[in-house]
Parts: C-alpha cells; structure tokens; sequence
C-alpha cells in the first residue's frame, strides 16, 4: 500500500503535519511505504481553467510550468491519499486548494483516476473552522469516487503553536483509530 500524506500547511512540523505523521506511522507499521509531500516545498500555482489536460488526454497539466505533474503522477500512483490542512479565516488553505483543484481535474478528465482510492483528512485549527475545512476536503475526496473512512469522530483536533496538538488526547485517538481503519479497509479493496 502506497500512502500519499499530502501536508497543506505552511509550518513544515506544525500539528497538520504532526497529525499526518501520527496516522503515517502506524500504517508504515503495518508495511505501508509513506510518500510525504509538503506543499510549501513546492511549487504548485493555482489551476488556470485551459482544458489543455481534457483535450491532451495524457494525465498532465499543459497549463503551468511548475511541479504539478511530478504531484499528480505521484498522486497517481497512491492507493490511499491523506490531506491535512489546517484552518486559515474558517476554510483550507490556498496550498491544499491549489493541489485538490490541480489533481483533481486532472484525475477527472483523464479516466477519474482517483476513483476507489482511499482517501482521509486531517484539520487542526485554534478556534473554529475545523468541520467546514474538514468538510471541504471529504466533498473532495467524494467527488472523485474516492472511499473515505471514519473514525469515533472526525479527525480534528485543537491547536495553534507547533506541538499543541499532542495535549488534544481525544483528537490523537481520533487519528489512531483512522489509521487502523485505513489498513483494514484497504486489505479489503485488493
């Protein structure tokens, strides 16, 4: 199993990237090779809306000369995709915007090759937002026919200075019982 933990955050160890690494873990435990992507390592602009991947047909973005396609090829090729975004003004952030709008048209105009992955999100925020971003990211992962599993509530969690995530006990219990349902589901998808 192939994990793609796609980090939207702009703090490369934040708590999106510590609740990515969390459920990374203990799939890696149970043999999953882990494929980390830091959006703000890359560089990933905005979809321009050309129609060149719809008209091409070959799985790329023709619209912009930037690390896109070596993200969607990547994106490709994972059998589970986990996105973490943490809350910026009550929604996700243009990192993560920039990679569900690039990957995910792509992947629908070039045979929906999303579809039957496993897909999960994490979201840690100081305050509010946390379930509209949360939502923002499942709409996505359901619209590219993608399978999302649950957990004992959603994979959110409460914090804002780098590490506040580890005092959220119930938000780290969250993420242990998704990747533990991430490797039961997937020795059901093969």
């Amino acid at each position: 199993m192939l994990v793609l933990s796609v980090n939207g955050s702009p703090r490369r160890h934040g708590n999106t990237c510590q609740m990515l690494d969390r459920v990374c873990r203990i799939l890696a435990k149970a043999g999953a090779h882990i494929d980390e992507l830091h959006l703000e390592e890359r560089e990933l602009s905005p979809c321009g809306a050309c129609m060149l991947c719809a008209e091409k047909q070959d799985g790329k973005c023709h619209g912009r000369v930037d690390d896109g396609n070596e993200i969607i090829a990547r994106s490709q090729a994972a059998d589970v995709i986990l996105l973490g975004s943490p809350v910026y003004f009550g929604s996700l952030t243009p990192l993560i915007k920039a990679y569900m709008d690039r990957v995910g048209f792509v992947g629908r105009v070039n045979g929906n090759f999303l579809a039957r992955k496993i897909g999960a999100a994490v979201v840690p925020a100081r305050r509010a937002g946390k379930l509209f971003t949360f939502a923002e990211l499942n709409m996505w992962f359901l619209i590219n026919g993608m399978i999302v599993p649950g957990s004992s509530y959603w994979t959110v969690g409460q914090g804002r200075e780098e590490g506040e995530i580890q005092q959220d006990a119930e938000a780290l219990q969250t993420l242990d019982l998704l990747a533990d349902n991430i490797k039961w589901l997937a020795t059901k998808l093969v």
